[in-house]
């Protein structure tokens, strides 16, 4: 520890943020076989690189032809699918043709991981800030407010501050290292104290669209609803759509993750079980109940009387479960799971109708749900680790770790596909 406080002082690192870099880097970093226990063991150390945030903010319309690299949430409204590529930024698509999206522009946002729209204003997360964007010509696009340190939970990434002096992180390098295993206990601090951190100089038809299953921000009621941090949800009131302000915010329950509204309703998916509001009053949330399982990852929507819960191991969440929960809300305060589905590993679900669909590792299960507590599999449409669906009038958007597919499921017997756009690991 001693090595740990003179290594961090002699750059003038408070200690504290030092030891807390070490932690993380110890615990998260990848663990790599290299066959021999007296070479010690591989570790891989993420190193920020931070550049200009006006230059961040400047930069907002990026290259049209920038590659889809990690695919993640996803946003549909009028004909146009809005793409999250993890940390990186936006893909919009025309969609007018589902057989043949275009792009058409690429919002480079560094830190983004959620989307909402209303009317032509999106609104995007940029690590701890909440962005307001003219999306009225996607191609010249245009920042017109922003609500700073809006979520509170992304200050810091991977053990670092996401901004600092101005600068935010706009990219991140990763190296091996092989470290004895008596070596320091926060090989981490030395990344921090060798001076690794790098700087870049400064050179429609409805209102709202269609999040996944999968969102952590949600509009309704012209009010913005985002998971700010683990147990806490901001309200933003954005009745003029292009110059949102910040209200309030309040504790909706532990270790939050996921948002789904649903007429005047939100519904809440947790690492511990669902939390359910009524926003009638879009400023003052009541509580209705909750819904609480063993711990695991957990996304939920609703069709009004039955919510439809997926649960699945590891990651962040811990836990063994990896279950499709159905549960009978129609008397909210007293929630009865109806039945206990054993799948693989699901996340994202949608439902149209009496058909629900669930991403379990290797496909999208399709059920007839009819009867919740009798669900009958019709079809499954086979993917490369399915993370969220959103289905409309006969059409299915998939998003995998391969990229997003379009299909038409109108004969659920013969499920069609209509197109898909690669995402290109680099």
């Amino acid at each position: 520890m001693s090595h740990l406080k003179t290594s961090c002082m002699k750059k003038n690192i408070p200690l504290l943020f030092c030891a807390m870099i070490s932690l993380f880097t110890l615990f998260s970093a990848c663990k790599k076989e290299n066959g021999s226990k007296k070479a010690g063991k591989t570790i891989t150390l993420f190193t920020p690189v931070y550049g200009s945030k006006n230059a961040a903010l400047d930069g907002l319309n990026g290259n049209p032809n920038e590659a889809v690299s990690q695919t993640g949430k996803i946003y549909i409204k009028d004909n146009f699918i809005y793409l999250n590529d993890q940390n990186k930024g936006i893909h919009v698509f025309d969609n007018s043709n589902p057989s043949n999206p275009i792009k058409i522009a690429f919002l480079s946002i560094p830190g983004n991981l959620d989307i909402a729209i209303k009317d032509n204003t999106l609104y995007a997360d940029m690590y701890s800030d909440l962005l307001a964007i003219d999306i009225s010509n996607p191609r010249q696009a245009a920042i017109t407010n922003k609500i700073e340190n809006f979520f509170t939970g992304r200050s810091y990434v991977n053990g670092f501050p996401a901004i600092m002096n101005e600068n935010i992180v706009v990219q991140w390098l990763q190296r091996d290292t092989i470290v004895e295993e008596n070596d320091n206990l926060f090989p981490g601090c030395q990344l921090c104290a060798g001076g690794d951190i790098l700087t870049l100089s400064a050179a429609g038809i409805k209102s709202t669209g269609t999040a996944g299953s999968m969102a952590g921000m949600v509009l309704m009621n012209d009010h913005l609803y985002a998971i700010t941090e683990s147990h806490n949800v901001g309200i933003v009131d954005i009745r003029n759509a292009g110059n949102p302000q910040l209200l309030n915010s309040f504790f909706a329950g532990f270790d939050l993750q996921t948002i789904f509204p649903f007429e005047g309703k939100l519904f809440l998916g947790s690492a511990v079980g669902m939390f359910m509001y009524d926003v009638s009053n879009p400023q003052l949330p009541v509580s209705l109940g909750e819904f609480t399982h063993g711990r695991a990852c957990d996304p939920v929507i609703t069709d009004g009387q039955y919510a439809y819960v997926t649960l699945h191991a590891g990651e962040l969440c811990g836990g063994e479960a990896n279950e499709l929960h159905v549960i009978d809300i129609r008397n909210l305060p007293q929630s009865q799971l109806v039945k206990t589905y054993q799948l693989t590993k699901p996340t994202g679900l949608s439902k149209e109708g009496n058909l629900l669909f669930v991403c379990d590792e290797t496909e999208v299960k399709v059920y007839n749900a009819n009867n919740p507590g009798d669900l009958r599999i019709l079809n499954r449409i086979r993917g490369s680790q399915p993370y969220d669906v959103i289905t409309n009038n006969g059409k299915a958007i998939v998003v995998c770790s391969n990229g997003l597919y379009q299909y038409d499921y109108s004969n659920i017997n013969s499920i069609r596909q209509l197109s898909f756009i690669a995402a290109k690991k680099k």
